[in-house]
């Protein structure tokens, strides 16, 4: 393609996310101006730039090229310098500065800028802050421009290029130039296909060993955090890898059996060989040693609480007391029921009963939402197990482990459902020497976000207490929503009623998508007056992101319709304004908040571009580079509701949801309401929901752990660290 030598003149326009730009510039040796579109990453007036691309004739805009490649050159001649210096690029010198330094050092200027940049102290007035900026400037502006340059091919955005730059510095190009999947798991954004496409543009083979060994790592943390499998039986491995890679089973075996070899991966024989990554195998392995463990040491007598038990400012039937009982006297209980059942009274009870034994409590949930609700309900200080065991966001490790354990003689956990099995192992390892446990969650309820199924596996392995709570105390109340949620619990046809005001339970079928949407707006319209749009006591959910009436659809409309604020600032194809809810997609331990957390917009501080959220009365930073943390939250999925409560919850359950669509998902929704829940679907469709189990158990080794811990004789030694 043609080259040409050009210096940028004005900028018309900049997507900050993607880098296409569009550039006005001046082409050397001629009085030339013309206009170059293309992805031009960190360009900026004033620099001077080596293209190659094709012209074309648009038939709005004109002449213009079209740029393919293009790379940074300094200029050689004194004009070009005096431009290329005045141009703001360097903080402090402007054009009368850049003069007085080309008077000095004439057309070497540059040359000694980037080698020598303490000659500026021959210059009289010169500060020597300037001298700092220009050191500054020539040792990280060229090695980052190589980077962008390099990376702008694979259609890599301006900041992801700035992620990776950060990461690797000056080792960064050659990390690209011949292994570029060590980006993945270490630069955030960058997957297996975005490192695919820099490996493709730098000549690595689909065979290359590099690339296979790459995918399969991908496949295991793929399965690992969107099916939650903390391992893959051999068989389905080759067989993804085979279809992901496109590649022969026996080239996928080839390097499975090096990775396995060198210790990266092991293969263990059960029913079936199964490949599992070394750490997670240590997590669930140690996790049930140490629930052996603490059953194990903990020596109270059941009978000498159970006749101390304390007069209760609560009244609680038998069911309840022999579960308090059993709660402060075991050193592992786990307490399981449905909606009703009086879990949330049981946890006041039992702080009652350990404090008047003078034992220190904490409490804790998985969410913000779910700790709030139970200091509310239990008068007593309550957090999020990520705050009480406290991270420290350097090191992204938390700081109450076993060298450090919590000081407390009893930890409540509740929503246990969503604790997955790194939290647990986390838990396990903060728990102190002769410490109750007391884990209290639903059972039928969704399994975590996170990867295992600890709940299910702790309920499941048959050698741990448990009381699973019958008694409804709502059962009087008449209430729809909640017989329905047991309906649906026990594989029963769901009861409808016509509408009314005072039902609880409300079915309204749309007709077809853009219905859904306006009846959602009128739903919106029809509580304003006691929860406004942005209120985080109404919730929308859906199983879905995408489509006409999926999540994002629906965030678009709600803040399209109801937020009459401006603008703040963009990202990709958010909007943000103030009062928008949004909701928290990560862990950010150095912010404090935490993956499903939900704030309001209140701010965005132009000066240091920074958006402003406020989380419960706190209010959170967010960068220009921060952003795809955060998404609007007037409608969230499923699993993002789990472990919260709200007033009125909205729930599209559409006919396009059917591959989403099972009981465990659906009752795990309409569990989330506490007043109303407004169901927008038709029957045929929540036949099916109702109808339909969750899809494969989990792959998960914790229930087989346990089984063989308490399967040996009880007295025997306790076992040593987990292999």
């Amino acid at each position: 393609m043609p080259e040409f030598k050009v210096r940028v003149s004005r900028k018309i326009f900049t997507a900050a996310d993607s880098g296409f730009s569009v550039f006005k510039v001046s082409i050397l040796g001629s009085r030339e101006s013309v206009t170059v579109v293309g992805r031009l990453p960190e360009v900026k007036v004033g620099d001077f730039l080596l293209l190659e691309g094709e012209e074309v004739d648009h038939p709005k805009f004109g002449h213009q090229i079209r740029v393919d490649q293009f790379q940074f050159f300094l200029p050689q001649d004194e004009e070009g310098i005096g431009q290329f210096l005045s141009s703001g690029r360097i903080k402090g010198i402007g054009p009368k500065t850049a003069q007085k330094i080309i008077n000095r050092f004439g057309s070497r200027t540059l040359q000694v800028l980037e080698e020598d940049p303490e000659r500026l102290k021959e210059i009289r007035g010169i500060r020597i802050g300037i001298i700092e900026e220009v050191r500054k400037s020539f040792s990280q502006e060229k090695p980052l421009r190589d980077v962008l340059v390099r990376l702008a091919p694979a259609g890599i955005s301006a900041e992801l290029a700035l992620r990776i730059y950060q990461e690797f510095e000056t080792d960064a190009l050659t990390v690209l130039s011949r292994n570029p999947f060590q980006l993945v798991g270490r630069v955030r954004g960058v997957g297996f296909r975005i490192a695919d496409r820099i490996a493709q543009l730098n000549g690595i083979e689909r065979h290359d060993p590099r690339r296979i060994g790459a995918a399969i790592m991908f496949l295991l943390e793929q399965a690992e955090f969107q099916q939650g499998d903390l391992y893959l039986p051999h068989h389905v491995l080759v067989h993804r890898a085979v279809r992901f890679l496109e590649v022969e089973a026996e080239i996928i075996e080839s390097e499975l059996a090096k990775l396995v070899e060198s210790k990266s991966l092991l293969r263990l024989e059960f029913e079936e060989a199964i490949i599992v990554k070394p750490s997670n195998l240590i997590v669930e392995k140690e996790s049930a040693r140490d629930v052996f463990r603490l059953v194990g040491r903990f020596q109270e007598v059941v009978d000498r609480v159970g006749t101390n038990f304390p007069d209760l400012e609560l009244e609680l039937n038998p069911e309840q007391k022999a579960a308090v009982v059993r709660s402060v006297s075991q050193p592992l209980t786990i307490i399981t029921g449905g909606p009703g059942t009086g879990k949330t009274t049981l946890i006041r009870a039992i702080v009652e009963v350990l404090q008047h034994q003078n034992k220190r409590v904490a409490l804790a949930a998985p969410t913000g939402r779910a700790a709030k609700r139970i200091e509310e309900c239990c008068f007593y200080s309550a957090s999020t197990i990520h705050r009480l065991l406290k991270i420290d966001p350097e090191r992204r490790e938390f700081q109450h482990n076993r060298q450090n354990p919590l000081k407390i003689d009893c930890l409540v956990v509740d929503e246990f459902s969503m604790v997955d099995a790194f939290l647990f192992q986390a838990l396990l390892q903060a728990l102190p020497a002769n410490a109750q446990l007391v884990v209290i969650g639903d059972q039928d309820q969704l399994p975590p976000v996170g990867p295992g199924n600890v709940l299910k596996e702790l309920i499941g392995c048959g050698f741990l207490d448990t009381v699973a709570l019958k008694w409804n105390f709502r059962q009087n109340q008449d209430s729809l929503l909640l017989e329905n949620a047991y309906r649906l619990n026990r594989g029963q046809e769901l009861r409808i009623q016509p509408y009314s005001d005072d039902l609880d339970f409300v079915l309204l079928t749309p007709e077809n998508d853009s219905q859904v949407l306006t009846t959602i707006a009128r739903i919106i319209n029809f509580y304003r007056a006691d929860y406004p749009w942005n209120s985080a006591n109404l919730q929308i959910i859906s199983p879905m992101y995408r489509g006409p009436a999926g999540i994002d659809r629906i965030n678009d409309m709600v803040q399209e319709q109801f937020n009459s604020e401006s603008v703040l600032i963009e990202k990709e194809s958010l909007k943000f304004k103030k009062r928008d809810k949004v909701m928290q997609l990560k862990n950010n331990y150095g912010k404090d908040v935490f993956n499903g957390d939900k704030g309001v917009i209140e701010a965005y501080a132009e000066d240091r571009r920074v958006l402003m959220v406020n989380f419960d009365g706190r209010l959170v930073e967010y960068g220009p580079d921060e952003l795809d943390e955060l998404t609007l939250a007037y409608a969230v999925s499923v699993h993002k509701a789990q472990g919260s409560e709200y007033d009125i919850v909205v729930l599209c359950l559409l006919s396009g949801h059917a591959p989403m669509l099972y009981r465990e998902l659906f009752y795990t929704a309409i569990t989330r309401a506490k007043k109303r829940l407004i169901l927008l679907s038709d029957p045929k469709t929540v036949f099916l929901a109702a109808r339909r189990h969750s899809p494969t158990p989990r792959k998960t080794l914790l229930g087989r752990f346990l089984r063989e811990y308490f399967g040996q004789n009880r007295s025997s030694a306790i076992p040593g660290p987990a292999e």
